[in-house]
């Protein structure tokens, strides 16, 4: 059997374990275009700026316009203004989503508008139109149909502020309402939360979600704070909203499907879960569909590495209220910097740029068996350890997935099941009662609900892993456990120090080994870092913390990877900027043209489910 299970026939650069030197070309017309195409971008940031100041000192000057916030959003005149002062208020509602890694033309910026005009006015969204020119003049939002679904339950305590603060915020000015963001980690109970509001502010809602499973989590959510409520679904050609309390809809359906023009207006409040989805070209044009009184958006991380979080906040408001993750939980980090003195799995895959192919690297990874029966041991120890615990492993690459997935069930390890897109309500609900759960980084970032979740095993590396922590801190366990797979690639390493960073920031315990010292005994494992450290500030007659460089160097020590300070902790973390397959795939092609042979399996398996 081969080692790996595919490879990319792409070239290939050495990592630090062997190094050799390139030579420059003496002008490389590429990177003069990209030189190029990065200073018309900056100018034209500086540019939008300075728009804005003109624009809206304008606004200020003569606030006599007549401005409308209707269906369609807010709008304009174009009579008031000349073309050249149009044209910088376009400017202004240009997204310019970018993307991190390979420093290529085609990755750094690709523009979409955020209006839409007649040949007599200029719709906009209405928190941009409203901090530019004002409340609108005219309101022509319907104010929604009444509604009583008391809520039934009790808030927490720490739940208790944020919704106060979010219903003061929008009924500032009861005539028109308002919008606004809260940013809450998992575990905060941002459904019920929402659920709650609903019930304060008494009218008709529409909640917008981009996954079916979410789309039942809300209407199992319903059904228990809302008991009374009549919960109507919007989806694909079913449009099933009348006579309804609260109605579900797909941000797939509301974007790309017409609407007759009254079909909202019954609507008094909106709320989009995981808000952040929606500031891509495509999806944002729900939002100039959907426009009510009250809007709110919900997520756990507001910021887009793309450039587009203004995307969402124009449409739907600030952030009102930014929530911080319990700092009680007794986290334990376990990291295990997995080794191999395997040439050809050490190199680094790049294209003929020289630009890190991640997405090549993740392959390799998944498919170096010798990396994945490691895993399994470390699993296998863990469940020997303790059997009261249930453990979710998370990955990019569905492969990997399968591969696990199959040793656990054939070698009787635990029981086991699949948490991946593409499966059937049932099967999610079925594998929520197994011992191991095997999912995907984006299922497990999207509102996965496993409550008795203690543990997480990252079997792929990953540098933004909140929410992923998340999943096992939904409630409080003792001492809940993440086992953190560092390779020793030198873009996983920087990937590790951020991640480590989190830790810390967290006051969560990390201990640390290698897979060639590695045993269950963890006691053996180097400290470094424990809970309830305070920060001491030094001088310099003083010996100084252990930066990320010298931590590491004491781990992995005549290992003849790390040594030296030779890695930074910064860099291009372009890895989690890519996805490895959707979560409603079911097969990965490879450029011979072949699926690999887990893939396939894993369809089979995805096909039963359904």
């Amino acid at each position: 059997m081969d080692k790996f299970v595919k490879k990319t026939p792409l070239v290939i650069s050495t990592s630090t374990t062997k190094k050799v030197e390139v030579k420059t070309p003496k002008k490389n017309v590429k990177l003069e275009k990209i030189k190029s195409t990065l200073k018309q971008f900056e100018n034209e940031e500086k540019e939008t700026t300075k728009n804005k100041i003109v624009v809206k000192k304008k606004a200020q000057a003569q606030n006599n316009y007549e401005t409308v916030l209707g269906t369609k959003g807010y709008s304009i005149s174009k009579s008031e203004f000349s073309g050249e002062e149009i044209d910088k208020l376009k400017q202004q509602l240009m997204a310019k989503p970018h993307t991190q890694g390979g420093f290529s033309v085609v990755n750094i910026v690709k523009k979409f508008p955020i209006y839409r005009e007649s040949t007599s006015r200029i719709y906009m969204p209405r928190y941009f139109g409203e901090e530019m020119f004002g409340i609108a003049k005219k309101m022509k939002v319907s104010t929604g149909l009444d509604i009583d679904v008391p809520f039934e339950g009790t808030l927490r305590d720490n739940q208790v502020p944020v919704v106060e603060t979010y219903l003061n915020y929008v009924t500032k000015n009861k005539t028109v309402g308002g919008g606004g963001l809260l940013e809450l980690p998992c575990a905060y109970g941002k459904t019920t939360l929402a659920l709650y509001i609903c019930s304060q502010l008494k009218i008709k809602t529409l909640v917008i979600v981009h996954k079916e499973f979410l789309l039942n989590q809300w209407v199992e959510r319903i059904h228990q704070f809302l008991p009374t409520a009549r919960v109507g679904r919007l989806q694909g050609t079913k449009i099933d909203i009348e006579d309804k309390d609260i109605v579900i809809g797909m941000l797939q359906s509301l974007s790309m499907k017409d609407y007759p023009d009254n079909t909202f207006s019954s609507f008094g409040l909106t709320i989009i879960d995981e808000v952040h989805h929606i500031s891509s070209e495509v999806f944002s044009c729900a939002l100039f569909k959907i426009v009510t009184k009250y809007m709110l958006g919900l997520s756990a991380t507001m910021n887009r590495k793309d450039g587009t979080t203004k995307v969402f906040k124009m449409f739907l408001g600030d952030v009102v209220y930014k929530g911080d993750r319990d700092q009680e939980h007794d986290v334990i980090v376990r990291g295990i910097q997995y080794r191999s003195d395997d040439e050809e799995f050490n190199e680094v895959v790049t294209n003929f740029r020289g630009d890190i192919v991640y997405s090549s690297m993740i392959s390799k990874l998944c498919g170096y068996n010798k990396r994945s029966e490691f895993i399994l041991r470390v699993l296998d120890d863990m469940i020997k350890e303790n059997s009261e615990q249930q453990i979710m492993i998370l990955a990019h690459n569905k492969s990997l997935l399968t591969y696990l997935h199959d040793a656990i069930a054939n070698r009787n390890i635990a029981s086991v099941g699949y948490y991946v897109g593409g499966m059937k309500e049932a099967a999610l609900k079925e594998t929520e009662t197994k011992k191991v759960v095997i999912a995907t980084y984006s299922m497990a970032s999207e509102a996965l609900d496993i409550k008795t979740l203690t543990t997480l095993i990252m079997a792929t590396p990953k540098t933004d892993i909140e929410q992923s922590i998340g999943r096992i801190l939904r409630q409080r366990h003792t001492n809940p456990i993440v086992v953190d797979i560092i390779d020793q690639h030198d873009p996983f390493i920087r990937q590790w120090y951020k991640r480590r960073t989190f830790y810390k920031k967290h006051n969560y315990k990390i201990i640390q080994t290698t897979s060639t010292k590695y045993t269950p005994d963890t006691s053996t494992w180097l400290s470094v870092s424990t809970t309830n450290k305070k920060t001491v500030k030094t001088t310099n007659n003083k010996k100084k913390e252990d930066t990320p460089e010298t931590v590491l160097d004491k781990l992995l020590a005549n290992s003849g990877v790390v040594g030296g300070g030779e890695y930074k902790p910064c860099g291009d973390d372009s890895a989690d900027e890519l996805e490895y397959g959707s979560d409603d795939d079911t097969s990965e092609t490879y450029q011979d043209g072949k699926s690999s042979k887990h893939d396939s399996v894993f369809s089979q398996c995805v096909l039963q489910f359904k």
